[in-house]
Parts: structure tokens; C-alpha cells; sequence
């Protein structure tokens, strides 16, 4: 299932014509994709907006995935949307990365998710890792494979699976763009439309 991962996204020249910036913020949000009520798209844009809207979704997507610098200082914490991630892939490399990632994936799977006391184990020269958490006070450890310093895909099977057993039917859906991971958080039956605007991710479970 994963490995995809192996080869890098290659981006493409979209065959759609141009779309503005709004009309795609507006499509992205009928499918749960939405940023944070108190930031303005323009505060968090990386390039010109007709790169944005020549090249429809992508370049957004991960710009409303990616960690911000101060000038995202008023809000309580560095990320723009709670619905996406974008991030590097060759991110674990010693104990206390995977907590790190669970962190981040903790604020993402809340409220169906509450997930407290997360520990983790990184060897890498030993091909040995684990993490550990209490999801809703129900105490939960995995193994996780081992590719040098790339972040195990098979986390996000385990929290799509954790959300589906939660009676959640938001689901992970993920794309390797190259240097990076997208991610994204989404209803299961959202799937379809979103690869209709952009059709590059993968899900993480078929449940």
C-alpha cells in the first residue's frame, strides 16, 4: 500500500485552465478543507497568487499545510489549518521525533480523538521504533518500520483505523510530493471530490 512512497511526486503542469485563489479556497472547504476562522489567506501565501491559481490546489494545499514562522504569532500555534499537513518526510531521526509527529496529529484528530502520555522509541542503526499514547484513557503502543530517517506512512493507517473504531468517519489521506508529505484529514466520503480536484492522494485505509 505504501510504496509509493519510494518515488517522488513529480508536479505536472495542471490541464485545468487558471482558478482563482478564492474559488479554490471555496471548493476546498465544501470538502472539509478550511483554514483556521482568524487567518487571512493572504498572511500565509509563499508565492505570487497567479502561482497559486495556474497551478490549482497543490501549491495551496500544502501552503495551508505547512508549519508558519512568527508572522502567524496571534494564533496558539504554528499552523494554519488543522484539516492538512505538509511536512518533511525525512523528519525521524532519534527519540522524541514520533512524539513530536503524534503532537501534531493529537490537535488534528480532536475532538473524536484525545490523546495523552505519548512516548516513543527512535533507533534507527537498530531498524527499532515504537510509539505509545493513551487515545480516549485506552493505553495503545505500535511498532512502526524503519526506512532510514523517512516518517512510517503506517501511522496514519493506525489513527484512520483509531477514528473509524471511534465511530469518526474522517479518514488520512496522503501524497508524497517529493521532499514532502501532504497530508490531509477528511470526511471518507469526501474522497471522491477531492480527487476530482486534485488527484494525487492515496488512503490510508479502505475502511
Amino acid at each position: 500500500m505504501f510504496s509509493f512512497f519510494k518515488h517522488k511526486f513529480k508536479f505536472f503542469k495542471s490541464s485545468q485552465s487558471s482558478i482563482s485563489i478564492e474559488e479554490q479556497l471555496a471548493n476546498l472547504s465544501k470538502i472539509g478543507i478550511t483554514l483556521k476562522g482568524n487567518i487571512e489567506i493572504i498572511d500565509i501565501l509563499d508565492f505570487k497568487i497567479s502561482d497559486y491559481e495556474e497551478r490549482p490546489y497543490i501549491h495551496l494545499i500544502m501552503c495551508m499545510g505547512r508549519e508558519r514562522d512568527s508572522v502567524l504569532d496571534f494564533i496558539s500555534d504554528v499552523y494554519p489549518s488543522n484539516d492538512v499537513w505538509c511536512f518533511d518526510r525525512e523528519c525521524i531521526e532519534d527519540h522524541g521525533d514520533y512524539v513530536q509527529v503524534l503532537k501534531r496529529i493529537a490537535i488534528m484528530v480532536e475532538p473524536a480523538l484525545s490523546l495523552t502520555d505519548i512516548q516513543d522509541y527512535v533507533n534507527i542503526q537498530e531498524g527499532k521504533v515504537w510509539i505509545a499514547f493513551k487515545a480516549n484513557s485506552t493505553n495503545y503502543r505500535y511498532s512502526l518500520s524503519v526506512q532510514d530517517d523517512w516518517l512510517s506512512p503506517e501511522i496514519f493507517l493506525i489513527f484512520s483505523e483509531l477514528l473509524a473504531e471511534r465511530g469518526s468517519s474522517r479518514r488520512f489521506f496522503f501524497a508524497d510530493t517529493g521532499n514532502e508529505i501532504l497530508v490531509v484529514l477528511i470526511e471518507r466520503n469526501q474522497f471522491h471530490q477531492l480527487n476530482k480536484l486534485i488527484n494525487i492522494f492515496t488512503p490510508s485505509t479502505q475502511t
